[in-house]
Parts: structure tokens; sequence; C-alpha cells
């Protein structure tokens, strides 16, 4: 009798598993994802490296607000983060992008606006 209740008792825990792995198929390897669970980004990034060669940062600044700016506007992504070499010589800015080919073309303009950028090298990866 005992046996009989440990077997009723792995068959619901097995059907109970079951269940659930249908519903987590269903949800991440269905043809439409749930809004709640839908990734504003394409996991796409940006990344644009400048040579810069001082330790004021000001114009940086200036550069990475306007290159936040140009990709809100065109809804291409947003500035995620930078690094700056401690002798100023060279920054990196990375920017998360919907679609990294738009993103590219939205920051264009601002990237040529200024002397240190305009042989900014600009790279994409997923």
């Amino acid at each position: 009798m005992f046996e009989n209740q440990v077997a009723a008792r792995v068959t619901d825990l097995m059907k109970r598993i079951l269940l659930i792995q249908g519903v987590l198929f269903l949800l991440l390897a269905g043809d439409t994802v749930p809004g709640w669970a839908a990734m504003p980004i394409d996991g796409s990034e940006v990344v644009v490296v400048v040579t810069y060669g001082s330790r004021d940062l000001t114009r940086l600044h200036q550069l990475e607000d306007e290159l936040d700016a140009a990709a809100r506007a065109a809804n291409a992504g947003e500035l995620d983060g930078d690094e700056v070499a401690l002798d100023g010589s060279q920054a990196s800015f990375y920017m998360k992008a919907k679609n990294a080919g738009l993103l590219i073309k939205a920051i264009h303009p601002v990237l040529v606006s200024h002397e240190f950028s305009r042989s900014a090298r600009v790279n994409s990866r997923s």
C-alpha cells in the first residue's frame, strides 16, 4: 500500500513537471513573446572609440550627451557607459542598440561635428 502511494505521488509530480516544462516552452520558444517578456533592445551593442588627448573631460562629456540624445531621438538606442584612459588619450562609449545600423547612422552626424571624434572607430557586436 505504501508503494502505491509513493508511485501515485511520483506520477503526480512528474505530471506537474511536464506541465511546467510545456508552459515554459510556449513562453520561451513560441512565435509570440508576451509583452512583459519582450526585450527593449535586440542585444546589440555599439562601441565608439575616440582618440582624445586631454585630461579635461568637458568636451568628452558634451560628446557623450550628444550621442545619447541622437540615439534616443532616433529611437535607435541609448548610452550605456564609458571608459576614459587615465591620461585622457582615448575614450570609449558603450551604447545599447535596438538596431545597430540605425544607431550608427543616427550618431554619425554627432561624431563628425567634433574634430576629435571625426576619426572615431565604431563597432557593433551582439
